[in-house]
């Protein structure tokens, strides 16, 4: 994996920098992202020919940092609250929820399955299938870096994020027609689209079982069901989603990973994060090469 020395630097001095953060830093930077996105979102909204809203563009998250740091009174007290902690539990930090309690970031599961996803959760650095190369599939792969947008059919691009920098996905979606059903699942499933007013549904069946719905060990079988929703206001991206998996799930669930993103740069054009050859931020692409596997000791994450 390539992965620069100097980035590696960037990110310990970030955590650094937030580990010394005043308390409500998370708020304000929160505070500040809404205000982005409303600022985004009050532009004009560009059309496609047939009046649809154009959803092109590059769309990235407007930055928050992961962690709030919250002091006693007296001082003596630290807090840590992390918005997207890599431990499942952390002890010895009062009023920390951590990841493995809080169970709104669980899809529900009917009771006779609660014990599987709690082993696949703890056991997630060695079980899960990203981690060795397996497709992140949908809805894991969260909502698209990039998008091109026909008016009969949708491109939707991906960089691998954290987890997987330098690795590339892609879909290609049509506007209208039916799902096919003479096909074996794959990781992406098999999706279609259409539209609700100024809302694109993109209606996806047949997905992979081998693939997991996130990090923690989050399973579904054959019958998963995702709805993705996309609703352009002016440079802002909201994305929505609701997943059903009628057979393990006692209702739909909605992962935390929706939200609203906004425009970068021009349409494919110099600032295209996807379409330069695989180029992005002096990295070169990368296949995924599992080498650590006979190696692990426990089940630290990496």
């Amino acid at each position: 994996m390539k992965f620069s020395f100097l980035r590696m630097l960037m990110i310990a001095a970030v955590g650094l920098l937030w580990a010394a953060a005043p308390a409500g830093a998370a708020q304000q930077a929160g505070s500040d992202r809404a205000a982005r996105i409303r600022e985004e979102a009050s532009k004009p909204t560009p059309r496609l020919a047939d009046g649809h809203a154009d959803l092109s563009g590059n769309w990235s998250d407007p930055p928050a940092p992961p962690l709030e740091i919250v002091r006693s009174a007296d001082g003596k007290t630290l807090t840590v609250l992390d918005l997207d902690a890599p431990e499942l539990d952390v002890k010895g930090q009062p009023g920390f929820k951590a990841r493995a309690a809080d169970r709104s970031r669980r899809p529900p599961y009917k009771p006779q399955f609660v014990t599987k996803q709690r082993e696949l959760m703890f056991t997630a650095s060695l079980a899960d299938p990203g981690i060795h190369c397996y497709p992140l599939g949908v809805p894991r792969l969260g909502p698209p870096t990039e998008i091109a947008h026909m008016p009969h059919v949708i491109y939707f691009m991906y960089e691998g994020g954290a987890a997987r920098p330098g690795q590339r996905d892609f879909r290609i979606i049509p506007i209208g027609g039916k799902h096919q059903t003479d096909r074996d699942p794959f990781p992406n499933g098999d999706s279609i689209a259409y539209w609700e007013g100024d809302t694109l549904v993109v209606d996806v069946v047949n997905i992979d079982p081998d693939t997991w719905l996130d990090n923690d060990g989050d399973f579904h079988d054959e019958n998963l069901h995702v709805i993705e929703r996309f609703t352009r206001k002016g440079d802002a991206l909201e994305y929505d989603l609701a997943i059903e998996d009628p057979t393990i799930f006692t209702a739909p669930w909605k992962p935390v990973y929706a939200g609203a993103r906004v425009r970068l740069g021009s349409r494919l054009g110099a600032n295209a994060l996807l379409l330069r050859e695989g180029v992005h931020d002096n990295e070169e692409d990368y296949a995924c090469v599992e080498r650590d596997r006979e190696h692990k000791v426990n089940n630290d994450r990496q």
